[in-house]
């Protein structure tokens, strides 16, 4: 190796050695996303460490999120920096840094830019644990030429159940003469607890009682919606059995006229060139009401750098986040201004109607949490099985499920 070759060996060594050194700290940040929303972190981290270029952002990826989180925060090597839904906030708050003294000395926080149901999901026992990067709603979603072709107009604020139900009977058709439905008027998801809210809630009904010390859901009123459901399938056959449902994704395919979801199947849905389809209000019953999801960026109380921690989050949940999140379409920004701007509302793509979206921070709901919730959701949804399968009544289900819920709530073994 001759001199310049040493010379140009030792400067890219030191070069690299200076780069490193300019990193004084290093920030992880674990999430979960598909590819798309890989790359988008990935850009939000660079953009982030050009503008605090002393912080290094380690970006951690997966798609069994809430298994790795629980390992990595049992094995005493949380993330600085992650995802957490708000039903969760409870179960974790312990682990996380209270980042309202933050909001205190930070001149460019104000809570008014944000929908204020969100923020209240993140808080918990006089504490506040994060900013929501975005959120979701349950919408009905609806093919526009199957209700054209059936002579049904379209749904809108008006419709409760019965108008719901009449339209999905005339919707429901056996296209190839064997006797049974091949086109659906409705589906709904009943396979874990956040899309049975809006039904229960709508009809006066609730799961857990007011201080959530009790399970309360052998209601008449929730008994009532959660049979409701039930019936639609078994009883009028206007929604799909689950072997129907496992065979084709069946609002794409133009096999279901409405369905029920939040705002992260709209990127999928605008590639459909087969018809044009839009968005309305979950039906209502006795009152309107819709679930609401919602995500922020939390911080570990383990993080040796909270400060920083706090600037990351807040960049990744503020104006720039959003406005990236508002172009995804997977969720509805937290900053209002930006919800309601042509960013979110995009005039030129489905849905017309994305006001709906917005209009449900107005009477939607998240899901009344308690630090057991995982393990509550996982005992109701396993039980509700025997309803959807048609193996019990909603009433004999609920009955059962009382006392195996209290005790869980009470801390008994």
């Amino acid at each position: 190796m001759n001199r310049l070759q040493n010379f140009i060996l030792v400067f890219l060594l030191l070069s690299g050695c200076a780069k490193k050194e300019k990193k004084e700290i290093e920030l992880s940040l674990f999430y979960w996303g598909d590819s798309e929303e890989i790359n988008i972190m990935k850009r939000m981290a660079e953009a982030f460490e050009t503008e605090n270029t002393g912080i290094d952002v380690k970006l951690i990826h997966a798609n069994n999120y809430q298994d790795k989180l629980q390992v990595m925060i049992g094995g005493g090597i949380p993330p600085d920096v992650f995802y957490l839904e708000a039903v969760d906030i409870p179960a974790y708050a312990s682990t996380l840094v209270d980042i309202e003294p933050f909001l205190e000395d930070d001149t460019l926080w104000n809570p008014d830019d944000y929908f204020e149901a969100l923020l209240k999901g993140f808080e918990y026992e006089g504490k506040f644990y994060g900013i929501p990067k975005d959120w979701t709603p349950l919408v009905l979603y609806y093919n526009k030429a199957l209700f054209d072709e059936a002579g049904v107009s379209y749904p809108d604020g008006s419709w409760d159940w019965q108008a719901l139900l009449k339209a999905a009977k005339r919707l429901t058709k056996d296209l190839d003469g064997d006797g049974k439905p091949d086109q659906f008027g409705i589906y709904y998801y009943t396979s874990w607890l956040f899309p049975l809210f809006p039904w229960i809630w709508s009809n006066g009904g609730r799961i857990l009682s007011e201080d959530r010390k009790r399970c309360v859901i052998d209601s008449p009123e929730t008994v009532e919606a959660l049979q409701f459901l039930a019936d639609m399938r078994w009883k009028y056959g206007v929604t799909p059995t689950p072997v129907q449902i496992a065979q084709r994704d069946l609002f794409t395919t133009g096999r279901v006229a409405m369905l029920i979801m939040g705002r992260w199947g709209v990127p999928r849905y605008r590639t459909i060139k087969d018809f044009e389809w839009d968005i309305a209000p979950v039906p209502k019953n006795k009152c309107r009401a819709t679930s609401i999801a919602s995500v922020a960026f939390v911080i570990s109380a383990k993080c040796k750098y909270p400060k920083e921690a706090y600037r990351l989050a807040m960049f990744l949940s503020g104006e720039e986040g959003n406005r990236i999140i508002a172009r995804m379409g997977l969720g509805v920004p937290s900053i209002k201004e930006i919800a309601y701007s042509e960013d979110f509302l995009t005039p030129d793509e489905p849905p017309a109607h994305g006001e709906v979206f917005l209009d449900a921070a107005k009477y939607g709901r998240l899901e009344p949490t308690v630090p057991q919730w995982r393990e509550m959701a996982n005992i109701i949804g396993t039980e509700l099985d025997k309803v959807w399968l048609n193996h019990n009544s909603a009433e004999e289900v609920c009955k059962e499920l009382v006392p195996k819920v209290n005790k869980l709530l009470a801390g008994s073994e």
